[in-house]
């Protein structure tokens, strides 16, 4: 007899936020995701979930003055077992006062909270184990968005030169 997991529940996790991609999904993984370098809390939290089974490892960021980060996020799609794909929706972007937001303009080091939905699920062994998925960003301080520095080098090849040309009107 085949073992159910169906308990979801949700979880939100502050800190600073990096590699936003919720607009256009992260290419080489085909994946809505975010970098998260977490506060206190939201370390003891993301811990926590550790404890329970959730695989996203956490590791010590040099480049930050050694903060912990960790990323989160979601498939744009899934195959199910029956063969039928399930496709997620973008991952809600909203500002502090819970207006709807641009994922655009999120620049890397604005301060925000993940919105997690938190599941359980079955491994290979018959156990069970933990994963996340990213569902919303709120931005409670937004760095905006610097092409200087917060495109990656893909992006940065795709619009070289633009920025550059005349505009038309």
């Amino acid at each position: 007899m085949a073992k159910s997991f169906n308990k979801t529940w949700t979880e939100y996790v502050q800190g600073k936020l990096s590699w936003v991609k919720v607009v256009k999904p992260d290419s080489l993984y085909d994946r809505w995701s975010v970098t998260i370098h977490p506060t206190a809390e939201g370390l003891e939290k993301i811990r926590e979930l550790q404890g329970k089974g959730l695989k996203n490892v956490l590791k010590m960021d040099e480049n930050e003055g050694n903060a912990w980060v960790t990323r989160f996020g979601c498939p744009t799609k899934r195959l199910r077992k029956d063969g039928t794909m399930w496709t997620f929706e973008p991952p809600k972007v909203v500002d502090a006062d819970g207006a709807p937001m641009d994922g655009r303009t999120i620049g890397n080091g604005s301060d925000g909270t993940l919105k997690l939905e938190v599941y359980e699920h079955g491994t290979p062994t018959g156990g069970k184990a933990i994963a996340a998925r990213l569902v919303g960003i709120r931005v409670d301080n937004l760095v905006p968005f610097n092409p200087d520095k917060d495109y990656s080098d893909d992006e940065k090849k795709e619009v070289e030169g633009l920025r550059a040309q005349p505009p038309l009107f």
